[in-house]
Order: C-alpha cells, then sequence, then structure tokens
C-alpha cells in the first residue's frame, strides 16, 4: 500500500514538472500507428501500434488525474498550534494555496466554493450594505472576495503570510477591503466596537479548543453592541461529521497525527463558547455537515 501511494507521489511530482510527456506519447503513438496502416504493415505491428496508442492515452487520463493530485506534506516536526508556520508551508505556492481552501486550484472552483458559506451567512446573520465585517482566519479571501461588494468594509485576519499574499492579489482590485497579518492566536490588533459581523467558517476545524474560544471571546470584544456572531464546524453529532471523524481515527491509528488534521465540534462547544464569552441571542443550526451557531453582542445599557 505504501509502495503505491509513493509510486503515485513520483509519478504525479513528474507529470507536474513535465506536463507535455503524456500528449507527446500519444502523439508518438498515434504516429507509429498510422504509418502501420498506411504501409499496410504486418498485422502484428499494426496490433502493437494501436495497443501502443490506446496505453499512452490511458496514461495520458492518468496524468491529468495524477497532475490534479496534490500530495500534502506531513509537517510531523511542526506541533499543531504553530499555526502561521503550517499554513505557510500548505500555502508554498498560490496554487497550493487555493488547494488547502477548496480543495481545488482554479479560480472558478474557488469562487463556486464560496457558495454555500456566503448563502450561510446571509440567511442566518444578515449582511448589510452598512456593516463592517471582520473574517478570523480569512485564508486567501474565498469568502470574502464575495462578501465585500455586499458591505461597507470587509477585513480579513489571518495568521499566514502565505495566505494573505494570495488575498491580497485577489482583492487589488476592491477598494473596501483590508487584511491584517496576526501576530498570535486572538484578535489584540483589532479595536473593540469595531465591527458590525465577525465571522469564521472553516477555520475552527484546524485549531485546538482553547483557540477556539480565545477567537470567539476575542470577537465579542472586537464587535460593536448588536454585532453579530457567526462560527461553524464539522459537527460531530450529525452522521457525515462522524464518519469524517472516524476515517481520520482509524487512518491515523499508531500514525503521527498532522499538524493540520481537522478535529469536529459538538453543537454544546459552540454554543458554551458563545455563552462564556456573553453573547446572548445563541442559535444553533445544522447544516450538514456543520454545525453553525450565531450570536449577538447585547446593547450597551443605558446608565
Amino acid at each position: 500500500m505504501q509502495e503505491n501511494l509513493t509510486l503515485r507521489a513520483h509519478v504525479s511530482s513528474v507529470v507536474r514538472k513535465h506536463r507535455w510527456l503524456p500528449p507527446a506519447g500519444v502523439l508518438a503513438c498515434g504516429f507509429v500507428f498510422a504509418a502501420a496502416v498506411v504501409r499496410e504493415s504486418d498485422w502484428y505491428w499494426i496490433f502493437s501500434a494501436a495497443g501502443s496508442l490506446v496505453l499512452a492515452s490511458y496514461v495520458w487520463g492518468y496524468a491529468v488525474r495524477a497532475a490534479k493530485v496534490v500530495d500534502y506534506p506531513s509537517l510531523l516536526n511542526l506541533p499543531r498550534r504553530q499555526y502561521s508556520d503550517v499554513w505557510d508551508a500548505l500555502a508554498s505556492t498560490p496554487e497550493l494555496a487555493k488547494h488547502a481552501a477548496c480543495g481545488h486550484e482554479d479560480e472558478s472552483s474557488l469562487r463556486r466554493s464560496a457558495q454555500t458559506p456566503v448563502r450561510n451567512l446571509i440567511e442566518l446573520v444578515g449582511v448589510r450594505p452598512e456593516d463592517d465585517i471582520l473574517e478570523i482566519g480569512c485564508g486567501v479571501a474565498r469568502v470574502g472576495f464575495e462578501l465585500a461588494p455586499r458591505c461597507r468594509s470587509w477585513t480579513g485576519a489571518d495568521l499566514s503570510a502565505n495566505m494573505l499574499a494570495v488575498a491580497a492579489q485577489r482583492l487589488q482590485r476592491v477598494s473596501n477591503v483590508k487584511l491584517v497579518k496576526l501576530q498570535q492566536v486572538g484578535l489584540d490588533q483589532l479595536e473593540n466596537n469595531s465591527f458590525d459581523l465577525v465571522y469564521s467558517t472553516n477555520m475552527l476545524d484546524h485549531l485546538d479548543g482553547w483557540d477556539r474560544w480565545r477567537y470567539v471571546q476575542q470577537a465579542f470584544r472586537v464587535l460593536r453592541p448588536n454585532g453579530r456572531l457567526f462560527i461553524d464546524n464539522t459537527d460531530l453529532e450529525q452522521d457525515a461529521g462522524w464518519r469524517a471523524f472516524a476515517r481520520g481515527a482509524e487512518s491515523s491509528q499508531e500514525l503521527e497525527r498532522t499538524p493540520y488534521l481537522p478535529t469536529p465540534s459538538t453543537t454544546s462547544e459552540l454554543t458554551t463558547y458563545a455563552s462564556r464569552a456573553g453573547f446572548a441571542q445563541i442559535l444553533a443550526h445544522k447544516r450538514s455537515p456543520l454545525v453553525i451557531v450565531t450570536a449577538v453582542k447585547p446593547a450597551i445599557e443605558e446608565s
């Protein structure tokens, strides 16, 4: 099994570096086959040439699939909480950064992948033209690119400089955006009462529990009164979330766990964070495979 994975990784690497090889092989085999037919060669040579052409075509098809396979580094030398180094390594090129964000390297797939989280945000907490919005763990601005035209301002915060570099490139023609390179877990660099909506999507599963809590706690501080919170994670209590968790548990037995291995949440975990941080109107929404928690920062009481 391990030898097969090693061979596939090697083939994928060679194909990505020399993408011209598979089509060149098909053309060469096609030329040989055509020549054998035109010259009315012996049937043995014609069938051999035809077989080579079929085989070369199959290899080309396999190569196209192999070229799309991203062999993420194990990064076993890095602890999980060294988030900036982990995600800088996973985003060492713009293509890998996009793949880490949505599983694909092309811009059209990246934009399509943002449709569901954008719809969830609009339906569950609202995105208003007068909103100043903050995304925690914005990555390549997968969601921010879509939200910026809908609000007054959008700020993306992330620990990974490489992710933010891709975000900056994607947002270069958008005027109402700001990117913040976080120096540590938390939102210490952002001012109190400065946002109307703070959200995090597809990010908490890569954090330890204490760091999830810190971001929710800090979100309360940077939100204005009546500001809204939106957080999500894979839901351990739903069948889809449990299957993903069980597969991860099975595949990682007796092996070191990669620092970016996702870990799901329960509804009570996320609602407890929101409650302990001081939020009100806390609601949990089940949208398979996610649990989404929304909440509101209470208005300041008049003295």
